[in-house]
């Protein structure tokens, strides 16, 4: 596993997109060796104009999440589509940028030989991703929480780990533990079991970790090259968020975090008014037919305004096209939306589908209310009533909210409290580790949430 500005790239992820990369290089290899290349301009920009292309549909596809599972079928036609799409636009660009043109015979080659070794590469690679070779040994220290890490094993994308054993005091621990997972003994025994269990990570995972935690042995253990995690730490890496439960306050306070500078704020306010801008200029005709759209449907105006709470918990109005009736709220008072909500017009649902209710979101960024990525904006009555029932809820107010952000693109759209206690999961990692880096993540899945209407309501 590799770290780019605190946000971690599973090992998997980076061996496929070598291996997806090498295809690449394979077949420009091929293609010099036996095509004219005709046209304007050098070989690597096209080369790599086609490259970034394929790679962007790739990622679009969900070709580098290796949590769903695609049957064969399946796979081998989802990277089809992604290359021959990537091929188009890419011919597209070449039309608009002559240097940028392949030959023809140049780009057939290109385009057959890359799809197929990409798909060739995607089936082969299954055999090794799922190879235990690529699993970590993890012994456990702590029973506490042993259902939850044991929900999280086996060929996960970002640490493929499988447990040898547990360590514990308790002597009733192994009732605590499902068949098939032993108790190897309490935690002062460690040395002597690390040696015969050979385990790659010591997981340390008690709740309770005060004159119980044997420092010298780990400390050993650690200097024999063995990885030491804490659960929290453990559980980031796993799942790109910060587990709210059992966190320590002293985890967060000494754990790796943004450090504000003045420089690093002017470019996050640069690139927030770049982005509100070029978004309200493409968006401009789109947004028209929207408000045309929701002034003939129903009645009422066509942009909405609500009180949200922003940076610092100060109360901003924010702008969205209307998607419900104007008295909405009239008999109900203030109530999360839900699937299949009937305050919602079918115009409105539909621009909820697509996301672009949101869009006058973007003069909220403007004015500076919000970011364009940062947690979801809430509603005074919810934050009132969250505040109260969530531990750490208030600490996502320590930046501006955002139109898109972290939680949004990882978990659908919450209506309960126990939706609100994942969703700050999610939004406290973005907190803890925000950079330029995982801007440009949430971007790309962005805009997939875009594309295939996912988590709207």
């Amino acid at each position: 596993m590799i770290r780019i500005s605190r946000h971690y790239i599973s090992n998997i992820f980076c061996l496929i997109l070598a291996g997806d990369l090498s295809m690449f290089i394979a077949s420009i290899a091929l293609t010099y060796w036996w095509v004219d290349w005709v046209g304007a301009g050098a070989l690597w920009p096209k080369v790599t104009a086609l490259a970034a292309m394929t790679l962007l549909l790739l990622y679009l596809a969900d070709l580098y999440h290796f949590q769903l599972e695609f049957d064969n079928g399946e796979l081998v036609l989802r990277v089809g589509l992604a290359a021959v799409v990537a091929a188009g636009l890419t011919a597209a660009i070449g039309y608009t940028i002559p240097s940028l043109r392949f030959s023809c015979m140049a780009f057939i080659s290109l385009t057959v030989s890359s799809t197929l070794g990409l798909m060739a590469f995607r089936l082969l690679s299954r055999v090794f991703i799922s190879h235990q070779l690529l699993q970590q040994r993890v012994l456990v220290l702590g029973t506490d929480l042993a259902d939850v890490i044991i929900a999280y094993e086996g060929h996960h994308d970002t640490i493929p780990f499988r447990i040898v054993g547990f360590l514990d005091d308790d002597p009733v621990a192994q009732d605590h533990l499902p068949p098939g997972y032993d108790l190897y003994g309490k935690v002062n025994e460690l040395l002597g079991i690390v040696e015969q269990l050979r385990p790659d990570i010591i997981l340390v995972a008690l709740t309770n970790m005060r004159g119980s935690l044997p420092v010298h042995d780990i400390l050993e253990c650690r200097f024999r090259g063995i990885q030491v995690e804490e659960w929290p730490s453990f559980f980031e890496k796993l799942t790109d968020k910060i587990v709210i439960n059992s966190l320590r306050p002293g985890w967060l306070i000494f754990s790796d975090g943004p450090v504000k500078t003045l420089l690093t704020e002017t470019i996050r306010r640069a690139l927030d008014v770049g982005l509100s801008l070029m978004g309200l200029i493409l968006s401009a005709p789109v947004m028209a037919v929207a408000a045309l759209s929701i002034k003939v449907a129903s009645p009422g105006p066509a942009l909405f305004r609500q009180a949200r709470v922003g940076k610092d918990g100060k109360v901003f109005m924010l702008y969205k096209f209307r998607s419900m009736s104007v008295d909405a709220e009239q008999l109900t008072g203030p109530v999360w939306a839900s699937e299949d909500d009937p305050r919602i017009t079918r115009v409105g649902r539909l621009l909820r589908k697509i996301r672009l209710d949101e869009t006058p979101q973007m003069f909220n960024v403007l004015r500076g209310d919000m970011s364009f990525i940062g947690p979801r904006p809430e509603r005074p009555v919810f934050v009132n009533q969250l505040k109260e029932e969530i531990p750490y809820y208030v600490l996502r107010f320590a930046v501006k909210p955002g139109i898109t952000g972290w939680a949004q693109v990882k978990y659908p759209y919450g209506s309960t409290v126990e939706d609100a206690l994942e969703k700050l999961q999610y939004d406290l990692y973005y907190i803890k580790n925000t950079s330029i880096f995982l801007d440009l993540l949430i971007l790309l899945r962005s805009i997939q949430v875009v594309l295939f209407g996912r988590g709207a309501r």
